[in-house]
């Protein structure tokens, strides 16, 4: 990809934030500082992180809570684009997963504004995190 194809308003932030919603703070507080105000801010993430994302648990065990959060997160245009993977299915027959599932849980509004999830014709990369450590732990 040269600069050429790349848009003028983009960036990447590091931090070490554990939650999206205090990811989604320090972005907007960053842009701002700049004087700008942000559009969208777009993850790229796996499922499994997205259904962490839809964890209640993470929002003190309280389903309403996760959607405040969640809505917080909505209104400062925080949209996540999300790859499946391969996951042991019935009888050890390998399924694709990508989170629909957990999805259709969620009020509408944030279904369609919110997500956007990768079906396997668009994204299938079959890389375990756990071998890569192990393989970078080898050398």
């Amino acid at each position: 990809i040269s600069n050429a194809n790349m848009p003028d308003d983009w960036a990447i932030l590091l931090t070490n934030a554990p939650l999206f919603s205090q990811k989604t703070v320090i972005l907007d507080n960053f842009i701002k500082s700049y004087g700008q105000s942000p559009t969208k801010m777009t993850f790229v993430l796996g499922a499994d992180t997205m259904v962490r994302i839809l964890n209640p648990k993470y929002y003190g065990n309280n389903r309403d809570n996760m959607i405040a959060e969640l809505e917080d997160m909505m209104q400062k245009g925080v949209h996540f684009v999300v790859g499946g993977r391969l996951e042991q299915g019935t009888g050890g027959i390998p399924k694709f997963v990508n989170g629909q599932e957990v999805i259709d849980e969620l009020p509408d509004t944030m279904k369609d504004s919110m997500f956007t999830l990768l079906s396997e014709d668009d994204f299938r990369l079959d890389i375990s995190s756990t071998e890569l450590r192990k393989k970078q732990s080898n050398l």
